[in-house]
């Protein structure tokens, strides 16, 4: 049976706090830029003590699975916009799976509404920060961000569509990036909308009373934040199973295929020669046997449903030092047409930051006739340069549109620079097109000769 208790500012409570903090909360929270101190979270229970936070209110609730230290939880009430916020929900490894998280969550919601209808007022929503599965992240997250966002739209949250990002905790903390504001909406008000101006509220507020910074409107991150939200009425959402490719209502089934004699190498090059045909883009069965060989190289066979007994789509790309570079990609019926092709995009990025963590984005060559509006609608931006995709045989080389993409949500036009677009090009020359003297190459010089050390011009 879970029990729960809720810590004060009492003597005996700030010893089990200590012993949670030295425990269960550092293994769980590893980047020190995203964990408050063991002192400010005693600071603020006796700040709770003598009533310090008025009609606000700051919970530490830990849960007990008999004598076991389950899981905790951490959450403000914010009055004005009545709106709670969980600042962080844990589970221990060693009770996953048995609804720890979901008896906290439960809990703590009934005890943010107690918090508003103490003051006359219903529970609007209630918000949390999550490590956003499509991003570059630092540090290692402590559970796969995919699995985390899952058990997160499981509890009924979804993503708020704004560039949200966490101002420093203290000055010798950075601000954290890569991360997501998620939200439950509980009242009428925000079920069918969520205002932006509440929201630009719920961070103002939960800057100056969680994060202690007293002037928000002082905070660089805070500002880019309220600028982006008073430019808009309502804020999107984000469903977390569509976010991260796993959407129940259309589902992508994704094999990696490993070699020639794995079950789909046959069913994914006979996709590939039904949407390309041979021509000076495409390449022959040789080709990819000795491709899917090479490190950093990815063949994928796609289906609708795993039942289905062929594949209906196909995606290949190569992982490069810091970007990656999009091959060929071709949807057959059922999956042509079926608006899939947005979760293919987020199960490419997720294998690209398992590839490299830190990758800045990828490149798609795009062809004579290829419909680009499906790379437009997920966010990639073509760059203004006159490329030529490499003469893959005999023949010259090929006008292409080259399109870019950094991981994740996009808010404004990428910043790629001119020198990493050349080093960029050189890796794909070498790698992909195996160019002795990439820079050499009149693809890179033609490039080279039009660019600036300043940021790549995008049509």
């Amino acid at each position: 049976m879970i029990t729960f208790r809720e810590l004060t500012g009492a003597p005996d409570d700030l010893s089990v706090l200590g012993g949670f903090h030295g425990t269960l909360y550092v293994s769980l929270f590893p980047d020190p830029d995203e964990r408050e101190s063991l002192e400010n979270m005693a600071g603020y229970l006796r700040l709770k003590g003598h009533g310090w936070y008025g009609e606000n209110n700051y919970h530490i609730v830990l849960a007990f699975d008999g004598e076991l230290l389950a899981g905790a939880v951490i959450a403000d009430y914010l009055a004005e916009p009545a709106t709670g916020v969980i600042e962080y929900l844990l589970v221990s490894a060693d009770v996953r799976g048995r609804g720890v998280g979901r008896a906290l969550m439960d809990h703590i919601e009934a005890v943010l509404a107690a918090d508003a209808a103490a003051g006359g007022r219903e529970l609007a929503g209630v918000v949390a920060e999550m490590n956003d599965p499509r991003a570059v992240s630092a540090l290692a997250d402590n559970l796969d961000p995919v699995a985390r966002a899952l058990i997160w739209h499981r509890y009924g949250y979804a993503g708020l569509d704004f560039p949200y990002r966490q101002p420093a905790l203290s000055p010798g903390q950075a601000p954290v990036t890569g991360l997501i504001l998620i939200c439950k909406p509980l009242s009428a008000a925000w079920r069918d909308r969520v205002p932006a101006a509440a929201i630009t509220l719920v961070v103002r507020e939960y800057l100056r009373l969680a994060m202690r910074i007293d002037r928000p409107e002082d905070s660089p991150e805070y500002r880019r934040m309220a600028a982006h939200l008073s430019a808009r009425d309502d804020v999107g959402r984000l469903p977390l199973d569509r976010y991260t490719g796993r959407e129940a209502a259309r589902p992508l089934d994704v094999h990696a295929v490993t070699g020639p004699d794995d079950r789909d190498f046959a069913g994914t090059l006979a996709v590939y020669r039904g949407a390309f045909p041979p021509g000076p883009t495409a390449v022959g069965e040789d080709e990819f046997r000795h491709a899917v060989a090479e490190p950093g190289y990815h063949l994928w066979a796609l289906r609708a449903a795993p039942a289905d007994p062929e594949p209906s789509g196909m995606a290949s790309f190569h992982t490069l030092t810091a970007v990656a570079l999009l091959g060929y990609v071709t949807f057959a019926a059922p999956l042509r047409g079926s608006g899939r092709f947005p979760a293919l995009v987020a199960r490419l990025e997720q294998r690209l930051l398992a590839d490299r963590p830190e990758i800045r984005g990828w490149y798609a060559e795009l062809g004579p006739g290829t419909d680009c509006a499906p790379f437009l609608r997920v966010g990639c931006r073509e760059l203004a340069v006159d490329y030529r995709q490499p003469a893959l045989g005999p023949g010259e080389d090929v006008p292409c549109r080259l399109f870019f993409k950094p991981p994740g949500r996009i808010y404004g036009p990428p910043e790629l620079s001119g020198p990493d677009l050349l080093t960029d090009l050189a890796e794909v020359l070498s790698t992909v097109y195996g160019v002795a003297a990439p820079r050499e190459h009149p693809v890179h010089r033609r490039i080279a000769g039009t660019l600036t050390d300043g940021v790549v011009p995008l049509r």
